[in-house]
């Protein structure tokens, strides 16, 4: 139904999502799904702008005729952990920075929040789906409001995040913070 996968520089970040948005809002999608969508693809992109200092991303976002989702985002940048360093908040290793994120505390001024990724969380889990974040050594993996984390035998650069779930009707006011 929809396949989009594509290596993005920095400078070109801006100008692709507005391409990447324009063709969600052609997609023939139950109600609320859209919204989830553009809002998760309006984060992501930009979290990779304000905090990841990355030259280069990847998307990949996949739409099944059966009904399934798949996105996939990553960055070549410096990661959760020094994001976090760098603003003098001080996680102890790459899953309590990853951790840090899920909650909600930004990697811009920590006496603010960030709601990006908490909120992705919550529609995620709400969805019924799977997230899972890959920074440094740690991958965090949210199930159904659970989450588990894996040491990674290597370390990532930057950050990966990767969200399936089935296509279905969601409240997007209900879910939104």
């Amino acid at each position: 139904m929809f396949n989009y996968n594509k290596q993005i520089s920095i400078k070109n970040l801006d100008s692709e999502f507005s391409v990447l948005s324009q063709k969600v809002e052609e997609l023939k999608l139950p109600k609320g799904f859209k919204q989830f969508l553009l809002y998760v693809l309006s984060e992501l992109f930009v979290n990779i702008q304000e905090h990841s200092q990355a030259k280069g991303a990847s998307i990949s976002l996949r739409i099944s005729s059966k009904g399934k989702f798949v996105l996939q985002i990553s960055d070549n940048g410096i990661g959760l952990r020094e994001s976090y360093l760098r603003t003098k908040v001080y996680p102890k290793d790459d899953f309590s920075a990853i951790q840090f994120a899920l909650s909600g505390l930004s990697t811009k001024d920590f006496k603010e929040r960030g709601f990006g990724l908490y909120t992705i969380k919550k529609f995620i889990g709400n969805l019924g789906g799977i997230m899972m974040i890959d920074s440094g050594k740690g991958r965090a993996r949210v199930v159904k409001h659970s989450l588990d984390f894996i040491d990674l035998p290597i370390a990532k650069q930057g950050v990966e995040i990767v969200l399936k779930t089935k296509i279905k009707p969601v409240d997007f006011y209900k879910n939104i913070e």
